[in-house]
């Protein structure tokens, strides 16, 4: 089959513009809160603040240094493409996060505002790097390798033992347990927005429609306008002992308006009834092979 390189070309650019856009998460959450406050919130980023006033590289620099052995891995475990877009990712976050700590200043001194703030901006950047399916190196692909290995763990026990890592060393060169707890609420508050994020891009409402009516023009209506599948039950409506189309369609939650708007102008006698999906895959929503892996990915961090 004929390979549609236009459609890969805009694929391509999304997937480098949410990159982009992580990595400036990625970069704004070092420089504007973690890193003037020493708060190591797990990656080898957390590593490099932990360590620098030893070495006193810059942090982007010190992660594609530690990441580059990862990537040399990675191309005889999870193929070139994955290794080339990774690396991609990570020299590009190492551009964003050294240029931006050239003129960033540090907003606030409040250890717990910053571990808060700077959490959440990672959070964000983990969705981002979630939407372009790959990562920018550091723990996330160190703990993706090591699981070929130790396949019995999962990916949430190996973030656990990386950034737990992190934050064990940072407490031992701080010599300052407080500090090890700042960074140990980072790493919660960016699993809970990047948990919560994730919900709201997944979720969905369920609209169950009773016609009083042929059923047709209400399936018609809702695939032509709001472009979306819907699937006909048979169903029997035991008061009047008769057949009836049961008609069931999933639509964003900004879409409920719409269905029930277009269900009243054409069958004002239909009965109407809606459940909230927890989670849907499938065309127009999230793909099934990414909805499967989200319970891995959403933990993504540096």
């Amino acid at each position: 089959m004929k390979k549609d390189w236009g459609a890969f070309g805009v694929q391509m650019v999304k997937k480098l513009l949410f990159i982009f856009m992580g990595n400036l998460c990625y970069a704004l959450a070092i420089n504007l809160f973690l890193k003037p406050n020493r708060i190591a919130a797990g990656g080898f980023a957390g590593l490099a603040i932990a360590l620098n006033p030893w070495l006193h590289v810059p942090t982007g620099v010190f992660v594609l240094i530690l990441s580059a052995p990862l990537f040399v891995w990675a191309v005889f475990v999870k193929g070139w493409s994955f290794m080339l877009l990774g690396l991609a990712g990570s020299v590009l976050y190492t551009f964003e996060v050294d240029i931006s700590a050239l003129f960033l200043p540090a907003v606030t001194h409040d250890l717990l505002l910053a571990a808060l703030c700077g959490g959440a901006l990672n959070g964000l950047a983990a969705i981002c790097f979630l939407e372009a399916e790959t990562n920018s190196g550091g723990t996330d692909l160190l703990a993706r390798l090591l699981l070929t290995r130790h396949r019995n763990l999962s990916l949430g026990t190996m973030f656990l033992f990386c950034d737990g890592a992190v934050v064990l060393v940072s407490m031992l060169v701080e010599k300052n347990l407080e500090i090890g707890i700042y960074g140990a609420i980072g790493i919660i508050v960016s699993s809970f927005v990047g948990d919560k994020l994730i919900a709201g891009m997944n979720r969905a409402s369920v609209y169950y429609i009773i016609p009083s009516g042929p059923a047709e023009p209400i399936a018609e209506g809702i695939m032509s306008e709001l472009q979306r599948g819907v699937t006909a039950l048979q169903g029997r409506g035991m008061y009047a002992d008769t057949e009836r189309q049961v008609l069931m369609t999933v639509v964003k939650p900004a879409q409920g308006y719409k269905v029930k708007a277009l269900v009243k102008r054409i069958d004002p006698g239909a009965f109407v009834f809606m459940a909230r999906a927890a989670e849907v895959a499938g065309e127009g929503f999230v793909d099934v092979d990414a909805s499967a892996s989200i319970e891995r990915k959403k933990d993504k961090r540096k």
